[in-house]
């Protein structure tokens, strides 16, 4: 095989693995009901600083235990990545809790408490990685994938001129 044919194979192959596993991450995340996060701020430091991504894991309210990470929502802004200081059943919605929360770097809890009947668990995080997932979102880089993407499909399916005289 010429070294153009195992260029093209390799790119195919790793093209073929790498779109396999954005597909087996896609299905996961949706089983598991799992989204990303990546930390804007530094509230969270030094365990998720500003650029960490975060699995995130849709749980019940009442599962929720002191000590856990997790990611509420808020009206009209961003949700927010804090860790819970205390938990109680919220009286006022059945299933729901009462959460108090505090960024690991800040001196004190969060203004008010979150009355919530679901909330996003921290599953794991990774410093660093978020900020990479940001730039692959970028309009460049989407569009510099797509061109590749598109350059393997037409390489692959390109016509070859088979050797002469080789056998089939």
């Amino acid at each position: 095989m010429r070294t153009t044919g195992w260029l093209r194979e390799a790119a195919l192959t790793t093209g073929a693995l790498l779109g396999s596993a954005c597909l087996a991450l896609l299905v996961l995340g949706a089983v598991l009901d799992a989204t990303l996060v990546v930390f804007k701020t530094g509230s969270m430091a030094p365990t998720m600083p500003t650029g960490a991504l975060a699995v995130v894991r849709q749980v019940d309210a009442l599962d929720v235990a002191v000590g856990d990470v997790v990611t509420v929502p808020r009206e009209g802004t961003l949700p927010i990545t804090h860790r819970v200081v205390e938990a109680t059943p919220d009286p006022a919605a059945p299933g729901g809790a009462v959460l108090v929360l505090r960024g690991d770097a800040n001196g004190s809890v969060d203004p008010a408490a979150y009355r919530v009947t679901r909330v996003g668990r921290v599953v794991w995080a990774l410093p660093h990685l978020g900020a990479w997932v940001e730039a692959v979102q970028r309009p460049a880089a989407l569009g510099a994938t797509t061109l590749l993407v598109a350059g393997l499909a037409v390489a692959a399916s390109w016509p070859r001129r088979e050797l002469a005289g080789a056998q089939p």
